[in-house]
C-alpha cells in the first residue's frame, strides 16, 4: 500500500527535471543528453505506476519492482534537488561577484575556485549518471514485466479542491439521542455512597465512542452533576503517573511539569478537595488489571468527596471488565441504521442548506449507504469524498460499484472506505496524508505547523500558505481530520485524526516512517525517512547513532537526551522539541 503515494515521488522528481533541463549552467556542464534521458525514462514510469500498483498484490515480481523503484525515485529526487540547490548558488555567486568587489577579494583564489567547481561537476555528473543508468533499467523492468499505460477511463473521479465550506466540516451526530440519554441516566445514578463509580462505554472503532462521551459530559455539567469534568486520551500507553499528571495539568495548567508522582497527588487533592469530579478516560486499551487497580488506588487516595464517575471508552470488552463497576454501568454502542448512514452522508455530501437531492443520486447514496454497515466514520468519511464530487452521477456510480466496499466484516469494511476514499484523492493531496502518520495515535496536530512540516518536504506548490490551507481544508473535509480546535476568530488551530485514519496513513508509508506504533526490535529501518522518537522508542535513536542516516527526511525527537553524531545529508525537518540537547554534531551537508 505503501506505493500509492509512489507517483508523488516520480511526479516531484520529474518536475525537477523539466525545470534543470533547459537552465543555462545546465547546458554549460553537457547535462542537457542525461537529463533528457531522466525525462523520459521517468515519463514512461508514470505512465505504467498505477497499472503496477494494481497488480502488486498478484504479483511478486511486480512489487518488487515498485520497492526498487521507490528507492531509486527518492535517490533521484535528492540528486535533483542537490543539483538545483547547486544550480541557485551559482547563480547567486555570479550575482554576488559581478556587484562586489569586496566578495571576490575575501574569497577562494580563482584558480582554488575554479578546482572547487570542477571536482563538483565531476561528482554531480556521476551522479546524475548513476541514477540515468539505474532508471533506465528499472523503465526496461517495467516493459518486460508487460506493464500497460493507464487510459483516462480507467482513472478514478477527483475530488473538487476547492469545495470547502463550514457546514461540512461540522461532524454531524445522528442516531445516538438514546445513547446519549442512557450515558446520562448511569452518571446521574452514580453512587453517592462510593468515591467512584465507573461507566463504560464499548464499540468498535469508527461507531463514534469518544463522540458520544463527549455529548453525555456535556449535558451532565450543564445539569451540574457535577463541580469538574477531566478528560485525558489514554490510548495504548496507560500510563498512571502520565494519567495524573494531565489530570492535575487540566484542573491547573502551571502544574504541568511536575515529575515526581507524590507531588502530583498532593496537587491533586488540593485542587479536588470539596469538588465532585467526573473523569473521562478516552481510548483505554491497557488489559492489565494491576495497572487499572493502581490508577484506581490512588484516585480514592486523593478524592476526599463521594459520588465521583469515570467514564471508559474502550474497543475492548475485556477493558471493560476489568475497570467497570458492574455490567449494569456498561453500554454497548451498536450499529446505526442504514438510513441514520445516509443521512450522515448527505450531510457530509451537501450541508445543512441543500433544499434538494436528485432523486437518482438519492437511490446511489441510499445503496452506498448501506456498505456503510451502520459505522458512522464510514458513513461521514464517504460522504465527504462524494461531497467533492458535488453531484456528478458517474462518480458516485463508481463508488457504489466498487468491489472494495463488499466486505462481510464490519472493521474490515470500515477500513475498506477509508481506502477507498484515499483513493480518490488528488495525488498531490496523498503524501500530505500520508506525511502525517509521522504523529503518534491521538495526537494534537497543529495546523500551522503541519502546513510548514508539507512546505520543507516539498508538497505545495508556488503560493505555499494559500497551498497548505487549501490542501488541509480538502483532507478535513473527507473526515481524514477531526476534532478541530478553532480560535476566537473561528481559524482552525488543532485538529487530531481517528485512529483508523491514522492506521491507514502508517500502512501507506510502514516502509519509510518509523514511529511509536510500528517500531519493534530488529525492525529493518535502512529504508526509513521519517523518525519520531521518544522515551517509548528511544533503543531506535541508538540504533541509528550507529547507522548512516543519510536517508532521512524528517527527524522527530521528543524528551529525551540528543547526544550524538548524526550524518543526515537529506534532511529536510529536524523538531527537537523537549530533547534536551547538551552537545550534538549534526552533518547536514553532503
Amino acid at each position: 500500500m505503501a506505493d500509492n503515494v509512489l507517483s508523488f515521488v516520480v511526479d516531484a522528481a520529474l518536475s525537477r527535471v523539466v525545470s534543470l533541463i533547459t537552465d543555462e549552467i545546465m547546458l554549460a556542464w553537457n547535462l542537457k543528453d542525461d537529463l533528457k534521458g531522466l525525462r523520459e525514462s521517468l515519463t514512461m514510469i508514470r505512465a505504467v505506476l498505477l497499472d503496477a500498483e494494481e497488480q502488486q498484490t498478484k504479483r511478486e515480481p511486480v512489487r518488487l519492482w515498485l520497492k526498487k523503484l521507490r528507492e531509486v525515485a527518492y535517490e533521484a529526487e535528492d540528486v535533483l534537488d542537490e543539483l538545483a540547490y547547486e544550480n541557485l548558488r551559482r547563480k547567486v555567486e555570479m550575482q554576488e561577484q559581478s556587484g562586489s568587489e569586496v566578495n571576490n577579494f575575501f574569497s577562494f583564489s580563482k584558480g582554488t575556485r575554479y578546482v572547487k567547481k570542477a571536482a563538483l561537476h565531476v561528482k554531480m555528473a556521476h551522479k546524475v549518471k548513476n541514477i540515468n543508468e539505474l532508471l533506465n533499467k528499472i523503465k526496461n523492468e517495467a516493459m518486460g514485466y508487460g506493464l500497460q499505460v493507464v487510459t483516462k477511463d480507467r482513472i478514478m473521479p477527483q475530488i473538487d479542491l476547492d469545495r470547502v465550506t463550514d457546514s461540512v466540516l461540522d461532524d454531524p451526530v445522528v442516531g445516538r439521542e438514546a445513547d446519549v440519554s442512557k450515558i446520562v441516566n448511569l452518571l446521574n445514578c452514580s453512587n453517592d455512597q462510593q468515591v467512584l463509580t465507573i461507566v463504560s462505554i464499548v464499540g468498535m472503532g469508527g461507531l463514534g465512542k469518544t463522540t458520544l462521551a463527549k455529548l453525555g459530559c456535556q449535558e451532565v455539567m450543564e445539569k451540574k452533576f457535577f463541580d469538574l469534568k477531566i478528560w485525558v486520551c489514554v490510548s495504548d500507553n496507560f500510563d498512571d503517573q502520565r494519567i495524573l499528571g494531565e489530570m492535575l495539568q487540566t484542573l491547573n495548567a502551571n502544574m504541568g511539569g511536575l515529575t515526581n508522582k507524590d507531588a502530583v497527588l498532593q496537587e491533586l487533592e488540593k485542587a479536588l478537595e470539596g469538588k465532585k469530579f467526573l473523569l473521562v478516560l478516552d481510548d483505554v486499551w491497557n488489559e492489565v488489571s494491576k495497572r487499572w487497580d493502581d490508577l484506581k488506588t490512588r484516585l480514592v487516595r486523593v478524592s476526599r468527596n463521594t459520588g465521583n464517575a469515570i467514564v471508559v471508552t474502550t474497543r475492548s470488552e475485556q477493558v471493560a471488565s476489568i475497570m467497570e463497576t458492574s455490567t449494569h454501568y456498561r453500554h454497548t454502542l451498536n450499529l446505526l441504521s442504514d438510513d441514520e448512514c445516509w443521512s450522515i452522508m448527505k450531510e457530509r455530501a451537501f450541508g445543512n442548506g441543500e433544499a434538494s437531492i436528485p432523486l437518482d443520486l438519492e437511490c446511489i447514496g441510499k445503496e452506498i449507504a448501506k456498505k456503510c454497515r451502520g459505522v458512522p466514520l464510514a458513513a461521514k468519511v464517504l460522504g465527504g469524498t462524494m461531497g467533492g464530487f458535488e453531484r456528478d452521477k458517474e462518480a458516485w456510480l463508481s463508488i457504489m460499484n466498487s468491489n472494495v466496499l463488499n466486505s462481510s466484516d464490519n472493521k474490515d469494511n470500515v477500513e475498506s472506505v477509508l481506502k477507498l476514499s484515499f483513493d480518490h484523492l488528488p495525488p498531490f493531496l496523498k503524501p500530505c496524508f500520508a506525511y502525517c502518520s509521522i504523529f503518534p495515535k491521538d495526537f494534537d496536530i497543529a495546523k500551522k505547523e503541519l502546513v510548514q512540516l508539507w512546505m520543507a518536504e516539498g508538497f505545495l506548490g508556488s503560493s505555499i500558505q494559500d497551498e497548505g490551507n487549501k490542501y488541509f481544508n480538502a483532507l478535513l473535509q473527507n473526515s481524514f481530520f477531526q476534532d478541530v480546535l478553532r480560535d476566537e476568530f473561528e481559524n482552525i488551530i488543532r485538529c487530531k485524526m481517528h485512529d483508523l485514519v491514522h492506521d491507514l496513513a502508517l500502512s501507506l508509508t510502514k516502509s519509510e516512517t518509523l514511529t511509536l506504533e510500528n517500531c519493534t526490535a530488529g525492525d529493518e529501518i535502512s529504508s526509513t525517512r521519517r523518525l519520531y522518537v521518544d522515551r517509548q522508542n528511544a533503543t531506535t535513536l541508538i540504533a541509528f547513532s550507529k547507522r548512516d542516516a543519510k536517508k532521512l527526511r524528517s527527524l522527530f525527537i521528543k524528551e529525551i537526551v540528543f547526544d550524538g553524531s548524526w550524518k543526515l545529508k537529506r534532511l529536510r525537518t529536524l523538531n527537537l522539541e523537549g530533547a534536551n540537547i547538551k552537545s550534538c554534531h549534526l552533518q547536514l551537508a553532503s
